[in-house]
């Protein structure tokens, strides 16, 4: 083994210690404060396809979906609740791995305890733990690849590169930023291995992992349940993208109707300058100055250390920072969570640096390297506490923080809000209506009809899948196909109705349309 294999650090069994320790108590606070049933949006839709098995919303979440499948046999409260701890489970994974990569990289214990500190308590990652989503699965399957991918490193092992192929398949079911991160590696195996073993390990289980993601996609396909995305969104509107039903009847026609490829690039830079500097003020404020110091510290060290470990963050964050920083739709902070695994990395790093400097400076005192060495081992355990010590108090005395009252991300003291607000609608039509939504209120729609009721029959719809506000032809084709068999809905009022219907308002927020 050469010299650059020996900079891996090896793990102690202290360390594995450390490392579940830290996800422990991360998976305490987030059970702790997580979201209790029922979201809205694309939270609603995770935590009814993950029970139903149908496909979802663009751009891929099969893995997603399997596995949160898994969670609904949990045996505690609803099923909307336990896809929730899907996130929470994926979260704390991520914060002790975190640990983890800091002492593989040559980080101290110390520093390392007070990444993942960071890490979890970070408002943005905290709260993304909290509900049915595909970020913290990000950032968990992220810190995956790489600490095997450090494994590999240390011990030649071409099982680790199998293994890291692997997640990294998989991972494409889970989130986007994965693939993101894919040419770092492919540059590190290059300048580190020649070994035919290697790339084969690699390619053998990246290509195993795509396998089975697409066995995913090809089993929800098949399932097609009346809560799958091409019956909620795509059937019914196939004509606002430009298709009809004979583009959408095959599994590898749906599969590029709702998984284009060329789209994914195209969302870089398009968001403009001003917004562009608003948000990197905006991120550079997540962090205290305290720790972006250390943050840098720790990038030139790793760099410093080995440039070939180095190049992994160094390649992978700007890539997914970047997006999240110019892209032009409002949902972009979530992409902070996947390259916060990064960030946390180097601040660990960047704090050992800081302990190694004072031994060097005080190595001939060593009463007071100790004292000084005890101070700052203890600041770093401190201060994450304490710069979160308001939302710490709220989430052990009432079981939420400040975030997420502020955001509102779930409603604290109605915790089936969402289903009692579904029940206003359902319990007002009948057992084989259509009914057509906005997408923020169609699946908790759907759960709380097709999951807690039982209601199978009554179909939902988006009401429009573009920024267009006008109905699809194929839309307009579909009620005039069915509005003489069965009751429809809208739950959305749009001008266009009375034009083309006879409106009736039953209440606020239902509205039946009949032939004129």
């Amino acid at each position: 083994m050469n010299d650059q294999h020996k900079r891996i650090s090896p793990l102690l069994k202290t360390d594995a210690l450390f490392a579940v320790l830290m996800g422990v108590s991360a998976l305490a606070l987030y059970i702790r404060t997580l979201a209790p049933s029922l979201l809205w949006g694309d939270s609603a839709e995770f935590q009814t396809l993950s029970y139903t098995l149908g496909m979802t919303h663009p751009s891929g979440y099969m893995t997603q979906i399997m596995l949160g499948k898994l969670f609904t046999y949990i045996p505690v409260g609803n099923i909307a609740y336990r896809v929730n701890l899907m996130s929470a489970f994926f979260g704390a994974l991520a914060v002790a791995l975190v640990y983890l990569i800091v002492r593989m990289l040559g980080g101290r214990p110390i520093p390392g305890i007070s990444a993942s500190m960071m890490l979890a308590l970070t408002p943005f990652f905290w709260w993304r733990a909290l509900i049915a989503e595909s970020y913290a699965p990000a950032a968990g399957m992220v810190a995956t690849i790489w600490l095997l991918f450090l494994f590999w490193r240390q011990t030649q092992k071409w099982v680790y590169l199998f293994l890291a192929g692997l997640a990294g398949g998989l991972s494409i079911g889970i989130h986007s930023t994965v693939i993101m991160t894919t040419l770092p590696v492919l540059a590190i195996m290059a300048m580190t291995t020649r070994k035919r073993a290697d790339w084969l390990a690699a390619a053998a289980g990246a290509l195993l992992g795509l396998l089975l993601t697409f066995s995913f996609f090809l089993y929800l396909d098949h399932r097609d349940p009346p809560s799958s995305i091409y019956n909620t969104v795509f059937r019914p509107s196939l004509s606002a993208i430009g298709l009809t039903l004979s583009d959408f009847d095959t599994p590898l026609e749906r599969f590029f109707a709702i998984f284009p490829a060329d789209r994914f690039w195209s969302f870089y830079f398009t968001a403009g300058p001003g917004e562009i500097n608003r948000r990197l003020v905006e991120y550079l404020s997540f962090y205290p100055v305290w720790a972006v110091i250390l943050i840098f510290i720790g990038i030139f060290a790793l760099f410093r250390r080995d440039w070939r470990d180095s190049l992994y963050p160094l390649i992978s964050f700007p890539v997914i920072w970047g997006f999240a920083i110019t892209v032009a739709f409002s949902v972009y902070q979530e992409f902070y969570v996947p390259a916060a695994i990064f960030v946390y990395v180097w601040f660990g790093l960047g704090a050992s640096i800081i302990l190694e400097l004072l031994e060097q400076i005080f190595q001939k005192k060593q009463a007071g390297i100790r004292v000084l060495q005890i101070t700052v081992s203890i600041l770093l355990i401190a201060l994450p506490l304490w710069q979160s010590r308001r939302d710490l108090n709220l989430a052990i005395t009432n079981g939420y923080t400040s975030f997420v009252r502020r955001d509102h991300i779930y409603p604290i003291f109605a915790p089936d809000k969402a289903i009692r607000d579904a029940m206003k609608i359902i319990n007002r039509i009948e057992d084989d209506a259509i009914v057509f939504a906005d997408w923020d209120k169609l699946y908790s729609y759907i759960y709380t009809a097709h999951i807690e009721e039982g209601r199978t029959g009554i179909a939902f719809h988006e009401a429009t899948i573009t920024d267009n506000l006008a109905l699809a032809q194929t839309t307009l084709a579909y009620i005039d196909a069915n509005i003489d068999v069965r009751p429809i809905y809208f739950t959305v009022f749009m001008p266009e109705l009375t034009e083309l219907y006879h409106v009736q308002q039953i209440n606020t927020t239902l509205y039946r349309i009949h032939r004129k």
